[in-house]
């Protein structure tokens, strides 16, 4: 074999290895660049299980509608018998017996019918089913934002797991410089043992901590990939937006936007609708229902010939319900009373929806005082630490203290860290308290919590 057929050859098997190793990269769904909450967002809409099963519902709404659609059109059915008897049916008499059919009997006709006036009762079916499609239609807009906002909770979730991650990693990181301090001075003998035994206690705590905060971070990316519809062990990462940026907001502007905005509020409009239609289509049974039938038979055995017979007959039928005990009453009286409740809920939706509204507002502006707040401790904690450290080294403060410094650091940290996820988020979920369908997700800046 020639060396440029070796080359060749050994080209192919590399290609082929690499190509592999993207494969098994993408089949476990490993990403090769950090998610945005944008592309975090697109990545659910298209491979939630919820939302797919949402989806199917509308594709039923919208088989059910044209199942109503079709009740205004004449039906045509063909219908076709075949009959044995045990003996020819003859008509006897006290002194003869005369054949009146045949012991094979064929029949096969075709039927149509054709509704004429049904007292309402198909215009109002006609009216729940497109109101019903249009209910099924915001229900998925409805399990849209909800599915946004789980997004946001857990890529949110991401990012303050990893910087809880630092928070722990740096506390760790302290107290091993601390101890080394207290190692020192031990060997000088101005400290006592306590002090070096007190400090490994808290350094092994502090690693503790560290190692829980490390498992948080997995546990969050598990949580993420489960609400994407990936793989749960996916190596994954998302881009660092956890950051404040403040808005002021004006609640009647919100409550207004609510109220014009949720996907809830439009789906209960159309169940209004829909049990408005329910009393048209009971109180359709006071009606007398008129329709056209017509029909071409084709048949043989009726008589006792072999030739096959046709006939053909067209006809207009008319029923009513002249009394029943009161059964079209009792169901028009249910009718009236699920649309009076259906009225009740939705008022009640209405006043829950300010008053999620309201709540999470007041939560929010909550979350951005104690931003400013917590802020404000870390920095006087970071100074309380790096003063006791020194007092520590020259003599003028205990150990105790030194590490009491060092936990409310930590504390303080943690709370600030708190603070900002909680006001993060507080617009994330006052973006789907208004209803808003296209959010903005992601500036350069950083997150913001609407236009």
């Amino acid at each position: 074999m020639s060396e440029r057929r070796l080359f060749k050859s050994g080209v192919l098997v590399i290609l082929i290895i690499i190509f592999s190793g993207i494969c098994f990269a993408q089949e476990k769904g490993d990403l090769d660049h950090p998610l945005s909450l944008e592309e975090s967002i697109d990545i659910a809409l298209e491979n939630n299980y919820g939302l797919k099963a949402a989806s199917e519902k509308i594709t039923g709404a919208k088989e059910k509608s044209w199942e109503a659609k079709t009740l205004f059109l004449p039906k045509l059915k063909a219908e076709s018998s075949y009959t044995h008897l045990n003996e020819p049916p003859s008509l006897e008499t006290s002194t003869l017996s005369i054949q009146t059919g045949d012991d094979n009997m064929y029949n096969a006709q075709t039927v149509v019918q054709q509704p004429l006036f049904t007292g309402g009762k198909i215009l109002s079916l006609n009216k729940q089913a497109k109101n019903n499609l249009e209910a099924t239609k915001y229900n998925y807009e409805e399990a849209k934002q909800n599915l946004i906002l789980q997004v946001k909770e857990a890529y949110f979730g991401i990012l303050v797991a990893q910087k809880y991650r630092e928070v722990c990693q740096d506390a760790v990181e302290q107290m091993r410089a601390h101890l080394e301090t207290v190692k020192g001075l031990y060997s000088a003998g101005t400290v006592p043992n306590i002090d070096l035994l007190r400090t490994e206690v808290q350094l092994a705590n502090a690693e503790q901590t560290l190692i829980k905060a490390e498992n948080g971070v997995e546990l969050a990316k598990s949580l993420f990939n489960t609400i994407l519809g990936r793989n749960l062990n996916s190596l994954i990462e998302v881009v660092d937006i956890l950051r404040v940026i403040e808005q002021d907001y004006n609640l009647e502007q919100l409550l207004k936007e609510a109220q014009e905005r949720r996907p809830e509020i439009y789906k209960m409009k159309h169940n209004v609708e829909m049990a408005k239609a329910g009393i048209g289509a009971a109180q359709s049974n006071y009606w007398p229902q008129v329709g056209l039938f017509g029909s071409y038979k084709y048949h043989k055995g009726d008589e006792p010939i072999i030739e096959w017979e046709k006939d053909w007959m067209v006809g207009a039928n008319v029923s009513m319900d002249i009394w029943n005990w009161g059964e079209t009453k009792a169901q028009v009286g249910q009718a009236k009373s699920a649309l009076r409740e259906i009225e009740h809920l939705e008022a009640q939706l209405k006043d829950g929806i300010a008053l999620e509204v309201k709540g999470v507002l007041l939560s929010l502006e909550e979350a951005k005082k104690r931003v400013k707040v917590s802020e404000k401790a870390v920095s006087q904690a970071e100074e309380s630490l790096s003063s006791a450290r020194i007092g520590y080294k020259n003599g003028r403060v205990n150990n105790v203290e030194v590490l009491a410094a060092q936990l409310a650091l930590t504390e303080s940290q943690t709370n600030h860290l708190e603070a900002i996820y909680n006001y993060i988020l507080g617009q994330a979920r006052l973006e789907k308290a208004i209803g808003k369908s296209a959010p903005r997700y992601c500036k350069s800046a950083g997150f913001s919590g609407g236009e």
